[in-house]
């Protein structure tokens, strides 16, 4: 069902697979989708040793699989947007909305009819919510689903503010100050929640109190745009950005995310873990070189968006389909059975719903490369490869 994991060839902007894919950047999504499952999947141990052992980063902070593809999202659609200004001098808006709508909505809207058709709880508490994009704020039974409404309000202020911003011919200077401002802004809101008795589900889930982990990501894609020396001088100081890393897993796995500090500055370290984890995979040499344990990590990542949306569903399906396994029974062979069924109908909903409509969203709306007005080629120095890396971003 799935194709052969292939090689991967190097080019100037980084390892790639034979279909064009980033494979560094996938591996980042698969990372995070990994995460994600282990979060949702494997809260006992189930005595298996193996299995406990490689599910525990799942168990312990896997929740922090969203911030890693939350700081993905912004540093790629943070690129895409600052690009597409480099080269025109504007931002389409509306396009920008129409594609990325064409990307996400159709898996989730078929898996919403799934859930009308055949989900264990009424329509009433998830349909209108997640159709509607609410979810985070109103309440969903789809409990998963809270991060894409977060994911849904940044692209919106997107296509709704950099237009604005573009057209007043905003500096990357005056963008670097108010994405800082939204970080520091949301920190200062998640004590003000936490002080007021705002509940941990509300602080994790609201937008207003988690933007800043989709800010840190697009204040990542400005640096390597308008800066992009300083950009690579912080991917050099690898040293810097494991000891993030490394403090950062040790803070998620002991504090977590609920309490006092765990869902105020916890938010704040898990996207920072991620940022240095992003700009540790970024280009990195090793990526193609560890192709045993790449090209299955960014085969997972390639189809993470289905899967997610899917996975909760389809283990529990696959679950009741076990002849003498009982509700909340956590076994070796639950656990393969969940990530196994996980993964099988995340592809397929990618192959049968995602691809054709992205097929069909390329002819209707090609992906366009504007020619960069000559101001903008003196003042934003660009990689050569920037436009592949964007037309990556924007598939």
């Amino acid at each position: 069902m799935t194709a052969a994991p292939t090689a991967s060839r190097p080019t100037a902007d980084g390892p790639r697979t034979r279909e064009g894919r980033r494979l560094d950047l996938d591996v980042v999504r698969g990372l995070a989708i990994v995460l994600a499952l282990g979060w949702h999947f494997s809260g006992t141990p189930t005595g298996n040793r193996l299995v406990d052992a490689l599910t525990w980063p799942g168990r312990q902070f896997g929740w922090a699989g969203v911030d890693l593809f939350f700081v993905l999202s912004g540093f790629l659609l943070g690129r895409l947007v600052l690009h597409e200004q480099a080269r025109t001098g504007r931002f389409d808006g509306r396009r920008f909305t129409a594609r990325r709508l064409l990307k996400l909505w159709p898996v989730l809207y078929v898996f919403l009819a799934v859930q009308l058709l055949a989900g264990p709880d009424p329509w009433t508490t998830y349909l209108w919510q997640n159709a509607l994009h609410l979810q985070n704020y109103a309440g969903t039974s789809l409990k998963h689903l809270w991060s894409l409404a977060v994911e849904e309000h940044f692209y919106l202020a997107l296509a709704v503010l950099f237009p604005w911003f573009a057209r007043r011919k905003g500096s990357p200077r005056l963008l670097a100050v108010i994405l800082v401002g939204v970080l520091v802004a949301g920190l200062a809101l998640r004590i003000w929640g936490m002080a007021h008795g705002v509940s941990d589900t509300r602080l994790q889930w609201r937008t207003h109190f988690r933007v800043d982990s989709l800010a840190a990501g697009v204040l990542l894609a400005l640096l390597c745009v308008h800066w992009p020396e300083r950009f690579e001088a912080l991917r050099a100081r690898r040293w810097l950005l494991f000891a993030v890393l490394g403090a950062g897993v040790v803070h998620l796995a002991v504090v977590g995310k609920e309490g006092p500090i765990g869902s105020t500055v916890g938010f704040t370290v898990a996207y920072l873990t991620a940022a240095a984890l992003l700009l540790l995979v970024y280009r990195a040499r090793w990526v193609p070189r560890a192709r045993l344990l790449a090209v299955p990590v960014a085969l997972l990542g390639r189809y993470s968006y289905g899967i997610y949306i899917w996975h909760v569903f389809a283990a529990a399906v696959a679950v009741d389909l076990l002849p003498g396994v009982g509700p909340g029974t956590t076994t070796a062979t639950t656990q393969v059975v969940k990530y196994g069924a996980a993964v099988v109908v995340g592809v397929l909903a990618t192959v049968a719903v995602e691809k054709p409509v992205l097929r069909l969203r390329d002819r209707l709306l090609p992906a366009k490369d504007h020619p960069v007005p000559s101001a903008a080629s003196e003042t934003v120095p660009t990689a050569p490869s920037s436009r592949r890396e964007v037309a990556t971003a924007a598939a």
